[in-house]
């Protein structure tokens, strides 16, 4: 059977398992932006984009691994003279919110192991 692909596969190839991320630290879900709900009370459903607060030199994977994410609207996200990608001051006060959720459970050294800075 395998005679006739042009590129059969190889015998005893496995399977890549898919990882399994933890849920966010903060209540935020697809559809509602984090910062319209906590900053403004607009809990309108919108279109949102998954932000990984922790960037840089292998940040996203070590956000996703620890749950330091959040859904934003594309106003708050990219586009927006405010939004993360564009000030600064948005992006760390961000930064501050989830900093301060994550310190609940785990200490501050952990914090900084994830995002080498203090935001608080």
């Amino acid at each position: 059977m395998t005679d006739d692909l042009m590129f059969p596969k190889t015998m005893g190839m496995k399977k890549k398992k898919r990882q399994k991320h933890p849920k966010p630290i903060v209540a935020t879900e697809p559809g509602i932006c984090y910062l319209c709900a906590r900053e403004e009370g607009n809990y309108t459903y919108q279109c949102t984009e998954c932000h990984h607060v922790v960037f840089g030199g292998g940040g996203r994977k070590r956000s996703e691994g620890a749950g330091i994410k959040v859904y934003l609207c594309r106003r708050h996200h990219k586009e927006g003279k405010d939004a993360v990608h564009n000030c600064r001051a948005t992006r760390e006060r961000l930064c501050a919110y989830l900093q301060e959720a994550y310190e609940q459970n785990h200490t501050r050294e952990e914090w900084m192991n994830i995002a080498y800075k203090n935001y608080l």
